[in-house]
């Protein structure tokens, strides 16, 4: 444990009891008035930071336990050992931890703890969890009060109903009455139960974050370091019960019905019934990363994107020819749309050329239906105004059939059985395969060269003109958009993968960038140095987690997403 923190260190090794009143981190003891100003006098001493004892006390005691002298040898640490996750004096290197490889200046390791990333991404989620929780809390509390409502309104309607009847009936209105409340005293009281739950978690969170305040204004670099781990598992204990709240069955609407007897003109046996519903919650949270944007539950938890890595697989040198669209179905086998060509190649998974179907219109981007084994390919831009969707049967490499469209058709997904598009001019298209009707999702004045991808309700389409990325739900409605950020510039094709993570393919920054799915953030992943040109095709084979991604001229490159 630190020194003693109530008493002089100076005067307690004089043997002299005094109370301290200040606290100095540096010397790691207390402090009485008269030895802080020799403290503050004393050239190797007086530079060093004090706080009065009132306020280092606020420290959280395992902060206040933690030491920045070793236990066993009675002298400062000065490294920190990474294999052993533990600070170490001089002594500790020379006896245990001699053949340690990966050992650092414990003041390289402290420096500027306080305004590090690690740090301030901490201070970001007590501050979002405990805005969360409160949300939780005011979420259902909001459905006791609704309860109690539709108690109240339910009743008055049976008793209404009731005085049509005659005396008869009293007995039967007090039982259903009955029924009615104990129904909702029923339900409230597992509402309560969780509510319970939710506000001591909630003042747990409060706890950590005033704990962690004091940390940072109060406790030295060491002691923050050190308690940053502990801390750290604490949030992330309490962000996995906020989760498990969210899509326990606990968190469902309840909702209070009555049901009249059909018979009740012939007084039948009963006066009606009571009951509950529950329906998806309604609840929004704040995400747990920068910028702003929201998660609707239930929530896509999606991978850091920071800890995402690319292994170069293969690097193929393709036929001549614009290339606008790419896929990889599920048997590895790659798929390449030509635009100027007018024909989709497809290759073998190490890349040797397989075979090719041609078509009267040019090619742009390829959507893979894996339950008919077949292919939809865009008509993109046509000189001979050929607007159309065509279809290519994989097992008889012949085309199946085309769908016209009114306006230049671009980037495509596939969403459950219907095809998704997107019309230049006219925004985000559906047709069904199976009659080929159509409709609109999204009346957007889209460009041409936009792409899209779907990932259950969600929309996700580029804009080169606005060198945006935007995403919306199925019925149109902005869940965020993405716009003028470093590298994505005249975006074009746009791939998830199974983390639900964004990756697009920038022409103009010769570049792929990867956002999280939430649009908070985003990072470059693949650059210029990694061969790319222009790049405009790109897809993502979740089952693989394999990436392919296709300059617009020659090469086209597969990696492994890890």
């Amino acid at each position: 444990m630190a020194s003693n923190w109530t008493v002089c260190g100076v005067c307690d090794f004089r043997n002299i009891q005094k109370s301290s009143v200040v606290w100095c981190s540096e010397c790691d003891e207390g402090l009485c008035d008269e030895c802080k100003e020799h403290h503050g006098a004393v050239k190797s001493s007086r530079n060093h930071n004090v706080i009065p004892v009132t306020e280092y006390q606020k420290l959280p005691l395992n902060v206040l336990k933690i030491t920045q002298t070793c236990q066993k040898h009675k002298e400062q640490y000065q490294t920190f050992c990474k294999k052993h996750d533990c600070p170490c004096c001089r002594r500790c290197v020379i006896e245990t931890h001699n053949e340690c490889k990966d050992l650092t200046a414990i003041d390289d390791m402290v420096h500027n703890i306080k305004s590090s990333n690690a740090f301030l991404e901490i201070q970001t989620q007590l501050s979002e969890m405990l805005e969360n929780i409160q949300t939780l809390r005011n979420d259902r509390r909001k459905n006791l009060k609704c309860l109690q409502e539709q108690r109240d309104k339910i009743a008055l309607d049976i008793k209404q109903t009731r005085k049509m009847l005659n005396d008869y009936l009293d007995e039967i209105q007090d039982n259903l009455i009955e029924e009615l409340y104990n129904t909702e005293e029923n339900e409230s009281k597992k509402i309560n139960q969780l509510l319970s739950t939710i506000e001591k978690n909630e003042r747990q969170i409060t706890d950590l974050k005033v704990n962690f305040t004091n940390i940072q204004q109060h406790a030295s670099d060491i002691q923050a370091f050190l308690a940053l781990k502990h801390i750290g598992k604490e949030v992330s204990d309490k962000e996995e019960f906020i989760l498990s709240v969210l899509k326990s069955e606990e968190m469902e609407i309840k909702t209070l019905y009555s049901v009249a007897d059909k018979e009740i003109q012939n007084i039948g046996k009963y006066l009606g019934s009571v009951g509950f519903e529950s329906n998806p919650s309604s609840v929004v949270i704040t995400g747990n990363k920068s910028q702003q944007a929201q998660m609707t539950v239930p929530i896509a938890i999606s991978k850091c994107i920071d800890t995402i890595e690319l292994r170069n697989k293969r690097e193929m040198n393709m036929a001549s020819g614009i290339i606008r669209g790419c896929a990889i179905i599920p048997n590895g086998k790659m798929m390449f749309s030509y635009q100027d060509h007018k024909k989709v190649t497809a290759f073998n998974s190490n890349g040797t050329y397989i075979f090719e179907v041609t078509m009267d219109t040019s090619a742009c981007d390829i959507a893979y239906i894996e339950a008919e084994n077949i292919i939809a390919v865009t008509s993109g831009y046509s000189k001979m105004s050929i607007n159309m969707i065509n279809i290519i049967d994989l097992n008889s490499r012949k085309m199946k059939r085309s769908i016209r469209v009114s306006s230049c058709p671009y980037g495509i997904a596939v969403r459950n059985d219907t095809l998704v598009f997107c019309e230049e001019g006219k925004g985000i298209q559906e047709i069904q395969l199976k009659n080929d009707s159509k409709k609109t999702l999204v009346s957007h004045c889209l460009p041409i060269f936009s792409y899209i991808a779907v990932n259950g309700d969600r929309l996700y389409f580029t804009n080169k003109d606005e060198n945006s990325l935007t995403c919306c739900d199925i019925r149109g409605n902005l869940e965020w958009k993405l716009k003028d950020i470093q590298d994505l510039k005249y975006p074009q094709g746009i791939s998830i993968d199974s983390n639900g993570n964004l990756y697009v393919a920038c022409v103009k920054s010769h570049s792929v960038v990867l956002i999280s799915n939430d649009g908070k953030r985003y990072r470059t992943i693949l650059t210029a140095i990694d061969g790319l040109s222009s790049p405009r095709a790109l897809h993502i084979e979740r089952k693989s987690n394999s990436l392919l991604v296709a300059n617009e001229r020659k090469y086209a490159f597969l990696y492994d997403i890890e």
